[in-house]
């Protein structure tokens, strides 16, 4: 069964703040590549690319009343090992013609209300990098 098609609350809020990502890229002309790659035991939510990268975007989205003062923005949740997982999957990707555009690891963060509105959309350009985990 594939996990990423179980509808779990977790799992449409995690669509909600995948969705607007995706629509948040493509206003600030990133094109998508691919959502959901998964590779070697690892998954990445999208591939975008801009004109001097590949951009592998981990997408941490929360309920507004989920926050907390252990974890005050989602984008903590991105712990090392997080991190060499989607180093590891991103290196699988670039083992195909990539046009000799360099990686960026990114991570959008997307706050939405119990309705599933996104109230707030805060994206981290090179928010950690393969050389130093």
């Amino acid at each position: 069964m594939n996990i990423l098609k179980v509808l779990t609350g977790r799992r449409i809020t995690g669509n909600i703040g995948e969705d607007a990502a995706v629509r948040h890229l493509r206003r600030n002309r990133y094109k998508i590549l691919k959502r959901n790659f998964v590779a070697e035991g690892h998954e990445i939510d999208i591939i975008a690319k801009d004109s001097r990268h590949i951009v592998f975007v981990e997408v941490k989205c929360r309920t507004e009343d989920s926050l907390s003062p252990f974890e005050p923005r989602p984008a903590a949740a991105v712990d090392r090992e997080k991190m060499k997982s989607i180093i590891k999957c991103a290196r699988a990707y670039m083992m195909g013609d990539t046009g000799g555009l360099r990686m960026r690891f990114d991570v959008i963060e997307v706050i939405v209300d119990r309705d599933g509105k996104v109230k707030k959309l805060c994206h981290l350009e090179a928010a950690f990098t393969a050389d130093r985990i």
